[in-house]
């Protein structure tokens, strides 16, 4: 009789825990209760694209709070879910600096790849490629493909912050 009864204590305890688990999920995910305003004074409830930048919002302070782990999670899923390009490029250039906090240089070198040649290019194309250079040159060793980010830096976005120093890289190599 012990053994069911602690069966039962533990099956309870169990549910409680998942059940508290999804409303502290959906409670994390969720903007807030009252609409958020956006810079265009339109409010979440009244627009289509106010709730993912306020979920891309969410992920962003999570990832400067340093939560790599749940941010990882939180941006896969963003990224299956129906989004615009340019939230889905956002999402990914946010995806590859998490995977650079967590040492996985290999997954975040593809997500800025993938951001560099985004068609058009999208507002942080320019920092994913010179990311993209940074790393082909620092963590992997490879001296040519990261002469083909700086070089395409340089040709693209001749004005960019970052200009003067892929210029000053591609005149060291």
């Amino acid at each position: 009789m012990k053994l069911s009864r602690r069966r039962f204590v533990f099956a309870s305890a169990l549910v409680i825990f998942v059940i508290l688990s999804v409303i502290i999920v959906k409670f994390f995910l969720s903007s807030s209760a009252a609409p958020r305003r956006l810079k265009t004074g339109v409010s979440a409830k009244d627009s289509s694209i106010a709730p993912a930048q306020s979920e891309l919002e969410i992920i962003k302070k999570a990832v400067k709070e340093k939560k790599y782990l749940e941010t990882e999670t939180l941006l896969k899923e963003f990224l299956k879910a129906k989004h615009s390009k340019e939230e889905k490029y956002e999402a990914r250039f946010t995806l590859g600096y998490v995977y650079l906090s967590l040492g996985r240089n290999r997954l975040a070198l593809r997500e800025f790849e993938l951001v560099s040649y985004a068609s058009p290019p999208h507002k942080r194309s320019p920092d994913a490629t010179y990311m993209a250079a940074v790393m082909w040159e620092q963590k992997f060793s490879d001296r040519e493909k990261s002469r083909k980010y700086y070089d395409k830096y340089v040709r693209v976005w001749p004005q960019g912050r970052l200009a003067r120093r892929a210029l000053k890289k591609l005149e060291r190599n």
